[in-house]
């Protein structure tokens, strides 16, 4: 039996799970399959064993787009060890050359390559913002390509950090400050690990954050009273707007500013009011929900607000009107 790697990618229903010991039927159906297939190769005069160079030409495709190696690692369905022998030159299983191929490579990242330094408060706050949301630091430093110690060390001790690595993490932050992290399937123990390391620190999240000045270091967060531990259940949102007396979520939050933002004739301030945020708050969150509306292909929501009319009919209007 092999020992099973502390890093290993395998999972259940790969024939190599039940290679490493597991006794669930479908590994073991997955290695009976494998078996029989490999029998069929040889009694075909097909080998088992592949020379790497479609691999490797493949893999040097994800190099060429600008990726690290690191990250082209996190996006393979084969182990390290495996990305490494076939970058060295060595033959692989055609099995792992199958799963290599099936990776489509991504477009040229078209960063700037250069050693230049920007100031580094920008990106130390979208990472803050985004582990207060339950992103680990694990999950931010592989998708930015860094090592997750990487991200402690630059919190404690760098003022500036390249270019390359600013504009990953302002890309990473467009992409996930209003994503929950449990939906992109980080472990739900792992996010809320994330949460209570980020209140422990009292790093803010994205709606404390203006995009225009979220870099500058002379701009304050945007801050309201500590949110009490929101109402759980469902349709919290609409039992808010019901008169119910609910505690509301983030994303309730949201919906609930949307909803009164388009279909009531309340005043933003009167709205901010409501739900007990500031108005630089109120406009910041509306912004974010437009914006993540055109990028969803959705209409933007607007304000669908009731101007009264100011002076009584006329008679003769009201006679038009009549």
């Amino acid at each position: 039996m092999k020992q099973r790697p502390a890093n290993s990618k395998v999972q259940h229903g790969d024939p190599t799970c039940a290679d490493y010991g597991c006794k669930r039927e479908e590994c073991l159906e997955a290695r009976r399959r494998k078996q029989k297939r490999n029998k069929l190769l040889r009694t075909t005069g097909r080998p088992g064993m592949v020379v790497p160079e479609r691999a490797a030409a493949h893999l040097e495709k994800f190099r060429q787009a600008g990726l690290q190696d690191i990250e082209i690692i996190a996006m393979l369905p084969v182990a390290r060890n495996t990305f490494y022998r076939v970058m060295r030159g060595e033959p692989l299983t055609r099995i792992s050359e199958q799963k290599i191929l099936a990776v489509p490579a991504p477009p040229a990242l078209r960063e700037i390559r250069t050693l230049a330094t920007v100031d580094a408060t920008g990106t130390h706050r979208r990472l803050k913002a985004l582990m207060s949301l339950g992103w680990p630091s694990r999950v931010l430093a592989r998708r930015i390509g860094v090592h997750e110690a990487w991200i402690s060390r630059s919190f404690s001790s760098r003022t500036r950090v390249t270019q390359a690595v600013e504009a990953r993490v302002r890309a990473l932050y467009d992409g996930y400050w209003n994503v929950q992290p449990e939906l992109a399937g980080v472990d739900a123990g792992e996010a809320e690990g994330a949460r209570a390391h980020a209140r422990a620190q009292g790093w803010h999240g994205p709606l404390a954050w203006d995009d225009d000045t979220i870099d500058d270091p002379k701009a304050v967060p945007v801050t309201d009273a500590v949110e009490p531990i929101a109402t759980e259940g469902e349709n919290v949102a609409d039992r808010w707007l019901h008169g119910e007396a609910v505690v509301l979520g983030v994303e309730d939050r949201k919906r609930v500013l949307q909803h009164l933002m388009e279909w009531t004739n309340d005043t933003p301030q009167e709205i901010a009011e409501r739900l007990e945020i500031s108005l630089d708050t109120l406009w910041q969150t509306w912004s974010r929900l437009k914006k993540q509306a055109r990028a969803e292909g959705r209409t933007e929501p607007w304000r669908r607000v009731y101007v009264p009319r100011e002076r009584d009919l006329k008679q003769n209007e009201m006679g038009e009107a009549a």
